[in-house]
Parts: C-alpha cells; sequence; structure tokens
C-alpha cells in the first residue's frame, strides 16, 4: 500500500526587503565596491519567513 504526502511551503517576505536589495545594488553600483555576501544574507534571511504544512492521506 503507498502512502502519499503533500507539502506545502509557504515564504513570507518583509515589506522591507526588496528596498533593503534595492539600496545594497544601487550602493554597490555608486561605489564600485561589493557587498558583503554574509551581512547581506543575514538580512534578508532576517527579513523572511517560511511555513512548512504537510497533509498526509
Amino acid at each position: 500500500m503507498s502512502r502519499s504526502t503533500t507539502v506545502t511551503f509557504t515564504i513570507h517576505m518583509a515589506w522591507w526587503v526588496k528596498p533593503y536589495l534595492c539600496g545594497v545594488l544601487l550602493m554597490s553600483r555608486l561605489t564600485g565596491l561589493q557587498p558583503d555576501p554574509d551581512r547581506v544574507g543575514a538580512w534578508v534571511q532576517r527579513g523572511m519567513t517560511m511555513k512548512m504544512t504537510e497533509v498526509k492521506r
């Protein structure tokens, strides 16, 4: 007998993540410097949440 499981991931991004990334890109282009990927990644992770819902059948 086979069992079926459905998993749904819901990702929510805070309102400020897109403007933050645009600001990082703008400053990077204006200064010619590369942003710190660890620092940018930490801020993006702080602004995103993920919820996993599992439905067993």
